[in-house]
């Protein structure tokens, strides 16, 4: 089963968006907005994190590297450089329905370069990386921020928290916890992926009422099996990401190793990037 970072990715990468909601609309607001201590605060200042409160585009990145863990002796393996792409519409009774998508490459850390072939420290051998990370999946996030994913595979264990915000003067952090739990066919185990990803945005921006969304930081950290591609099958270990990046971000914000390997690999999507999530988000 080919599992990996790339697929439990789609159970993770929620954004929110006020269905027809626009900037003209929310700038006449008088209302002040509600703080990040009460359920409807918490509710709109992840909104305003990691999506929009409209139907726009939102694109955010990761940047990081990957080590490989045995035992308290961890190894450098690669980099990671990962763009995510969403768009949500309120639902009629609550929530947002949306659609959210990934292009990650792999990366050598000596060359920058997506090479799709690396060589594991562990077993001598070169591995190959299937890149099998773009078709889109539909989300729902609900007024209580539960995520639900429609269509998991029976025997999935999914379970994604988003922790309380934490408030410290003109800081504001929003931390979601995600685990996911994959089945395998019989004889084989199964596949682990857990993230912890951490948003920050200023307090003062989260209250405004004239905007659709706030300057948003992020960080992240995950602890996931071996990938399947790396032939490491009973070796004891596993691996772990560490990494930083943007959410709300233009194209041209996307860190040059992204851009240089996309070119190569889907050229189309630098054109237009919500073409990768135009079969879901219009049907």
């Amino acid at each position: 089963m080919k599992l990996g970072r790339r697929d439990a990715v789609k159970l993770v990468s929620a954004g929110l968006a006020l269905g027809a909601t626009s900037t003209a609309t929310l700038a006449r607001t008088r209302v002040a907005a509600p703080v990040a201590g009460t359920p409807e605060g918490r509710f709109r200042s992840y909104m305003m994190m990691r999506a929009a409160l409209d139907e726009r585009l939102v694109i955010g990145y990761v940047s990081g590297s990957y080590f490989g863990v045995v035992g308290a002796e961890v190894t450098p393996l690669w980099d990671v450089v990962g763009a995510t792409f969403a768009r949500y519409r309120k639902r009629p009774n609550g929530g947002y329905d949306g659609v959210t998508g990934e292009i990650a490459h792999f990366l050598d850390p000596g060359t920058g370069e997506a090479a799709g072939r690396f060589l594991n420290p562990y077993t001598g051998k070169w591995m190959t990386d299937p890149r099998n990370n773009l078709p889109p999946s539909r989300l729902t996030l609900l007024p209580t921020l539960e995520l639900e994913v429609p269509k998991l595979l029976p025997g999935t264990r999914f379970d994604h928290v988003i922790k309380v915000p934490e408030v410290r003067g003109d800081d504001t952090w929003i931390t979601e916890v995600t685990r996911v739990g994959m089945p395998a066919p019989p004889g084989t185990p199964g596949f682990n992926y857990s993230e912890m990803v951490t948003l920050h945005a200023r307090t003062a921006d989260l209250q405004r009422t004239d905007v659709a969304r706030v300057p948003c930081l992020t960080s992240f950290t995950n602890v996931v099996d071996w990938r399947p591609w790396m032939d490491m099958a009973g070796h004891p270990g596993h691996l772990t990401a560490i990494g930083s990046g943007r959410y709300g971000v233009t194209l041209k914000d996307l860190p040059d190793r992204w851009t240089v390997a996309t070119r190569k690999q889907f050229p189309a999507f630098l054109d237009d990037p919500g073409a990768l999530l135009d079969p879901l988000w219009n049907g």
